[in-house]
């Protein structure tokens, strides 16, 4: 292609073998020129088109390509778009904590099998019910706050008397939803998750 476009070059025409002996140029010369001008140009901007196809090549189409990945996103796993591009996805644990990792949170996970009624002997009475999900999807994350570079911890406030109740908790719970809300773009919609803090 380049070749090509240097063959409708308007300088092309200045070489020798279009030169006349006088070096007037004549009228036919220039419309050509004129001509080899706009077919330069179409053809630069096919070679320049077809950079936009590549993540790292792209410049003018910039935008259609944020557009097209959803950024900017404040909770996207993978705020860089080119990183995005090439973002293979999973639904493994193995996945999931690397994901985490990346965005400074210290996670591991393991499927809950709910085997209410799947196997002999592991039925009980009351566990199943009338229009109840029998072996629904079910995922336990662990947040290890202590390893979590990202995971900020509250201001102790202490408690103020008549405000307390009999088996509440002295503080907040850790606040992970930072974290939630990165896994709920990578954990697939039909996964019931609970997540479970550790440290902090």
């Amino acid at each position: 292609m380049p070749g090509l476009v240097r063959a409708f070059d308007p300088g092309v025409f200045d070489d020798p073998p279009f030169q006349t002996r006088s070096r007037v140029p004549s009228g036919l010369l220039g419309f050509w020129r004129s001509i080899s001008t706009v077919v330069a140009f179409i053809l630069q901007r096919y070679c320049d088109l077809r950079l936009e196809f590549w993540c790292a090549t792209h410049k003018e189409t910039h935008d259609l390509w944020m557009m097209e990945y959803g950024l900017p996103d404040s909770c996207d796993p993978f705020p860089d778009l080119c990183t995005k591009v090439a973002a293979l996805g999973g639904a493994t644990c193995e996945y999931y904590a690397e994901v985490a990792a990346r965005a400074g949170w210290s996670i591991a996970c393991e499927s809950i099998n709910n085997d209410c009624g799947g196997m002999a002997g592991t039925f009980q009475a009351g566990c199943s019910w009338p229009g109840g999900q029998i072996g629904g999807a079910r995922l336990l994350i662990v947040v290890n706050l202590n390893e979590s570079p990202a995971y900020t911890a509250p201001a102790e406030v202490l408690p103020y008397a008549g405000h307390m109740q009999a088996g509440g908790g002295l503080a907040c719970d850790p606040d992970i939803t930072p974290l939630k809300c990165i896994l709920d773009r990578v954990v697939h919609a039909h996964i019931e998750v609970t997540y479970q803090t550790i440290g902090g």
